[in-house]
């Protein structure tokens, strides 16, 4: 049968191709294998399998109990977030956080220290900005921030598709891989009501005035072999999507372009 895009792409082709039934052959054999690649998205590059992942183990969920999540950083995504995150996982950061601002539908925020020196102590690391190449969608993390150029150490986990918050400069550089169910059982009843400046201030200390708060009791990064064996399929979706998008917005010759470079 014939593919049903070749009556489309044949008003394409240069009159010295279809001069001769080899040179056709030629043309419709490298708009078939283009196709095919963009369609699978192959990997062409090793930096879609440079990403690791943490397990994040979590106590006083919504109606009580613990549980855990596995947190999959891409360094491509945003480098300089995963630089910064990778830092706080090695500094032992996360221990006993409370996730402060927890709104339904939006967002969870977690990242300040519960002990006020070690606050004080990263208050003023800023980290520059990254480049959003990545949406705010379900499951995905992001640094807060008051400014451009302001990251240090707050993040929040979105419960929903948040993409508005690209164009805002928020620029996603993990995503929840597994325990998306344990994430949404984060205690989301104080909303907005602890004070972020009274945690920088006093830590677990004041949040003791929020006893139902879900906190993190333990992180701990995968080993290097796990998670170089895994496929990354995020990373492959977004290599297809940019190759649809070169192949639809060039023509044939994009096509021809993409089998001669990947």
């Amino acid at each position: 049968l014939k593919p049903p895009w070749l009556d489309i792409a044949s008003s394409w082709r240069p009159a010295a191709m279809c001069a001769t039934r080899a040179g056709a052959m030629t043309a419709w054999v490298r708009l078939a294998a283009t196709v095919a690649a963009a369609s699978l998205a192959l990997p062409a590059a090793s930096e879609d399998r440079q990403f690791y992942d943490v397990k994040v183990d979590v106590a006083n969920l919504a109606g009580g109990g613990s549980g855990s999540f596995t947190i999959r950083v891409h360094p491509h995504w945003a480098p300089l977030g995963a630089a910064r995150f990778d830092e706080l996982v090695k500094a032992g950061f996360f221990s006993e956080l409370r996730f402060f601002r927890v709104v339904p539908d939006f967002m969870a925020q977690f990242g300040i220290s519960g002990d006020a020196a070690t606050a004080a102590a990263w208050r003023d690391r800023d980290i520059k900005d990254d480049v959003v190449r990545a949406h705010n969608t379900r499951g995905r993390l992001s640094f807060a921030t008051s400014g451009p150029d302001t990251r240090t150490t707050q993040m929040f986990i979105n419960f929903g598709d948040n993409s508005f918050l690209d164009s805002q400069g928020f620029a996603p550089f993990a995503e929840v891989s597994e325990g998306m169910d344990v994430v949404d059982q984060i205690y989301k009843g104080y909303g907005e009501r602890p004070d972020q400046g009274s945690i920088q201030m006093q830590g677990n200390t004041y949040l003791a005035v929020f006893p139902r708060l879900t906190y993190i009791t333990r992180v701990a990064r995968a080993t290097a072999e796990a998670s170089a064996s895994a496929v990354d399929p995020a990373a492959l979706q977004m290599k297809a999507d940019a190759a649809v998008s070169r192949a639809a917005a060039g023509g044939p010759g994009a096509l021809v372009w993409l089998v001669a470079a990947g």
